[in-house]
């Protein structure tokens, strides 16, 4: 299909079709473009333009710029999900590192705060780091053995001392607390 409108089109030679012409040459009419407040139901899969678009095999298959960077120069690309900045240690050595800064005296230029926090990624220790990756590596296993955001307190107050939790841990836990 064509996204742009033909060169000897009488108001509009050359222009981006928009959503609208595009899904009505496809079948769907008389759709609103998103449903109000982007409140789709849970399964719909075309109630609105937005949501057909959405479902599109070639939108859910589409990489990022950065993914088809880093994947050209022979990497592997691996995101985390969104919203779990516990999976990912070096949020957790940002933050870290954040906390330190906030404390640093005022900088007056950006080459006096860029040192700023140089020094303070800097002053975490690395002891600390490798803490917060055994914890996001903790966290981890934690999701793969089917553990939800309220097991996770429990299992990391019962197994400190390590790095990946025990197959039978998610089991015993729940054991545990329905006796």
């Amino acid at each position: 299909q064509d996204f742009y409108y033909p060169d000897n089109h009488p108001e509009m030679p050359g222009w981006f079709k928009g959503m609208q012409q595009i899904l009505e040459e496809q079948g769907h009419t008389g759709l609103l473009a998103q449903c109000p407040g982007f409140k789709c139901e849970a399964e719909a899969t075309s109630c609105c333009c937005r949501r057909i678009l959405f479902n599109q095999p070639d939108f859910i298959n589409q990489k990022s710029a950065l993914q088809k960077l880093v994947e050209s120069r022979g990497h592997i690309c691996d995101f985390y999900p969104k919203y779990h900045c516990e999976l990912n240690f070096i949020e957790i050595y940002w933050g870290a590192a954040k906390f330190k800064y906030q404390k640093s005296p005022s900088t007056k230029n950006i080459e006096e705060m860029e040192a700023n926090v140089k020094q303070c990624l800097d002053e975490v220790p690395q002891l600390f780091i490798l803490r917060f990756s055994n914890r996001a590596a903790q966290f981890v296993s934690a999701y793969y053995l089917g553990c939800t955001g309220k097991d996770l307190g429990y299992l990391q107050k019962t197994y400190k001392s390590h790095r990946m939790l025990p197959y039978n841990a998610v089991t015993l836990m729940r054991q545990s607390v329905h006796m």
